[in-house]
């Protein structure tokens, strides 16, 4: 029991690990144990020496690409006083090192021969003005040397919090503008949860397929309908899912929405090759799984129906819902409002939906210490819309002899 419970903080072989970098950059990398990972400017290291090791802690890089735990000093160390800096002036000369110095000693520092460390401390022992900073000031201006200095990182694991949070910095295009916080709202306005079937569209390369087969744990089935013959759900790679878990989603084409799927016919050659006959096996059971996913949608009556799509949301959802069971949720997410209100609009007037709602959350990060909490200055602007509605169950008429008697 406790063995399993520690396995997903431990890193593993073949794993996918978001590193963090003391600038705040990262970038995610696949561990092969026989290969170096490159930081840059920030040294490289052996992946057999991260695996076995814990997520989320600090390592150092040293010469010879080893890594060892590291502890970063942070604003917590800083002293409370009543010291202030009104007296310094920020002058380039206050520092003695020469610029010809500096960069001598950045490329001992790549080399391997001088550690961070001591670069940091030559630059304070070297500046006239360190001593007066306050204590607060001083933690602040080390920091700022250590993100350029020092040769270290963090791994992070690569879970659907991390990942969205890392697309959203770095590349907010490819998961369609989703901020975590919105994520986790779609998750929990469409109520998933183990062994539950859910219907998606999710034209953001797999960012919000991701979390759902990640919250589905392993059961249920997600269906997700997808432009062109096969699908892009390319954040899937990165997450480190259980060998089964890809076997509870299926995808199906839009094309294929409504394609009848006839009996497969075809036959063999007498004088088939090996080629061949791998041939048709391949092609046969492609037909079976397009036969299952099919059957799969026509039952109908789905736990859930998420959308984000690159087309108009009301065409979609007028396709899709009738796939809904009764009293389930329907979850839409875009980047922007307008392209919402038609359909808002429109679910507000249908008979079919009901506690329709259009909402966006607001999230900022705070600098929280002791007489110093206040938030942070840059943040973003905003992380989508979300329109939701609950589906109503579909009321039989009353027959005309019931009706009558």
């Amino acid at each position: 029991m406790i063995a399993s419970q520690l396995e997903p903080t431990v890193i593993k072989s073949g794993d996918n690990v978001i590193i963090r970098m003391p600038s705040l950059n990262a970038k995610i990398v696949s561990l092969n144990p026989s290969k170096m990972v490159s930081l840059g400017k920030f040294g490289s290291f052996n992946a057999s020496e991260l695996i076995g090791k814990p997520f989320g802690h600090t390592y150092e890089i040293e010469k010879g690409g080893t890594i060892v735990p590291h502890t970063t000093a942070g604003f917590d160390n800083a002293d409370i006083t009543e010291a202030n800096n009104k007296e310094i002036v920020d002058n380039p000369k206050s520092q003695k090192l020469t610029f010809e110095e500096i960069e001598r000693l950045k490329t001992m520092s790549l080399a391997g021969d001088v550690s961070a460390k001591e670069i940091i401390a030559s630059l304070t022992e070297n500046n006239e003005a360190f001593d007066k900073k306050t204590e607060f000031s001083k933690s602040k201006y080390i920091l700022r040397k250590q993100r350029k200095f020092m040769k270290s990182f963090v791994p992070l694991e690569t879970s659907v919090f991390n990942l969205c949070s890392y697309f959203f910095e770095f590349n907010p295009g490819k998961i369609r503008g989703i901020r975590a916080d919105t994520l986790s709202q779609i998750l929990s306005l469409a109520n998933v949860y183990s062994n539950a079937r859910i219907l998606a569209v999710d034209d953001g390369q797999g960012m919000i397929i991701g979390a759902l087969l990640s919250r589905m744990a392993a059961g249920g089935q997600l269906l997700g309908i997808h432009d062109g013959d096969s699908s892009n759900y390319d954040v899937i790679r990165y997450m480190n899912l259980a060998a089964d878990s890809r076997d509870h989603l299926q995808t199906l084409p839009w094309s294929k929405l409504y394609h009848t799927v006839e009996p497969f016919t075809e036959q063999l050659a007498e004088n088939a090759t090996a080629d061949d006959k791998s041939g048709r096996e391949r092609r046969m059971r492609g037909h079976a799984k397009l036969s299952d996913t099919i059957d799969n949608l026509r039952r109908g009556e789905f736990d859930a129906l998420v959308i984000s799509t690159n087309y108009n949301p009301k065409s979609v959802i007028e396709r899709l819902v009738p796939f809904l069971g009764g009293s389930r949720m329907l979850v839409v997410y875009d980047q922007s409002k307008d392209v919402l209100l038609e359909t808002f609009t429109w679910l507000r007037q249908s008979p079919e939906f009901l506690n329709v709602q259009l909402t966006e959350s607001w999230l900022r990060e705070y600098q929280v210490l002791p007489n110093r909490t206040h938030p942070l200055m840059n943040t973003s602007g905003g992380g989508g819309f979300i329109l939701s509605a609950i589906h109503l169950a579909p009321v039989d008429k009353p027959s005309t002899s019931s009706a009558s008697s």
